[in-house]
């Protein structure tokens, strides 16, 4: 008797939730891109300004301009005989500053050899045959050595120390004071 009523409970209950079709889950859709914090405006005139810290960028970077790298001795040589859009007060950028103009939602294959597998988180604004990694103002004032100067990796936005004579796929891209 027991076994009856367990069967009809069971047939009752199973009849109540028979699905007519199989569950099929919407389909996945991406959120958004995050929107860029870097507010860059073309001047027109081979230089950009970066709205929110009134300073103006080159569009070509040092390896665009020479199609070669420089060591750090070279490219402070390089921003201070700079003139570009009428301008000839550039010079070194400080890491922090290369910070502001470093975009993580953009990832643009304009590095020299245009390699995909290393796109650079700068926005399309900027010249194309660029360096991979930039020299900065922040070195280490030491005369016994020729160690070392920050540099902005602009693959994966971090800061190296590097070699003040080294050369390997870096230049500079010039900045200046907005007055």
């Amino acid at each position: 008797m027991f076994i009856r009523i367990a069967i009809i409970i069971f047939v009752m209950l199973n009849s109540v939730f028979v699905w007519a079709e199989p569950y099929v889950a919407p389909p996945w859709v991406p959120p958004p891109p995050p929107e860029s914090r870097v507010h860059l405006v073309d001047n027109n005139n081979g230089t950009l300004t970066e709205t929110k810290t009134n300073l103006m960028w080159t569009k070509k970077d040092s390896y665009a301009d020479l199609g070669k790298c420089l060591n750090w001795h070279q490219a402070k040589e390089y921003v201070e005989n700079l003139e570009t859009g009428g301008y000839k007060d550039w010079r070194l950028p400080f890491i922090s500053e290369y910070g502001m103009i470093y975009d993580n939602t953009k990832e643009n294959v304009m590095a020299w050899d245009h390699n995909p597998n290393q796109p650079l988180a700068l926005s399309e604004l900027f010249a194309d045959g660029a360096a991979y990694w930039y020299w900065s103002a922040d070195y280490d004032d030491n005369e016994l050595t020729d160690c070392c100067a920050r540099t902005a990796y602009f693959v994966t936005g971090r800061s190296f120390w590097r070699n003040l004579s080294n050369c390997t796929h870096g230049g500079v891209r010039a900045v200046r004071d907005l007055k």
